[in-house]
């Protein structure tokens, strides 16, 4: 169990579920040591997100930030700039164990992401492999078949982008 505090709110992580202290109606905490379990709904984007009253003010706050909150409390929860973003190293944005996020910039985020490389051009009956590095684009070459294109692609994904190669391992 990790218990924490978040504005004027106390909450718990217990076995991948969260609860909150509970408030009366004047925005207290209650007398009694009552726990509320936290509900959690998903986003149009797909990340499951709750809704918290924190110093009288609703927030909406994504379960992968809070998880990493708990496990990391000298971080800027509240910090929402591109070099501040929590990355699910398996690409599934459900899985929020801890083993599965990471602090991350915007870039090595994106870098984090299943993406074939490779798309098929008509004018000369090829596949061409080309991967984005710090916003430009790479030509890689030019193969017979989609899976070489999507290998020499995967080769050079395991050069310029690192976050790609932690993936791999999970």
């Amino acid at each position: 169990m990790i218990e924490f505090k978040l504005e004027n709110r106390r909450l718990r992580l217990i076995d991948d579920e969260f609860y909150s202290r509970a408030f009366n109606n004047k925005g207290e905490e209650t007398k009694k040591e009552k726990w509320s379990k936290v509900t959690f709904f998903e986003s149009a984007a797909g990340y499951l997100t709750c809704n918290l009253t924190l110093n009288k003010v609703n927030h909406v706050l994504f379960q992968h930030r809070l998880v990493w909150y708990a496990h990391n409390q000298c971080w800027d929860i509240w910090d929402i700039s591109r070099d501040n973003s929590i990355d699910h190293k398996n690409q599934n944005k459900k899985d929020n164990r801890i083993a599965n996020l990471r602090k991350a910039t915007h870039s090595e985020n994106l870098q984090n992401k299943d993406c074939k490389g490779c798309y098929f051009k008509k004018a000369n009956n090829k596949w061409v492999a080309q991967i984005n590095i710090n916003g430009k684009v790479k030509h890689i070459g030019c193969y017979d078949t989609e899976e070489e294109a999507h290998e020499a692609y995967l080769a050079e994904k395991r050069i310029h982008h690192p976050f790609f190669v932690e993936n791999e391992e999970l």
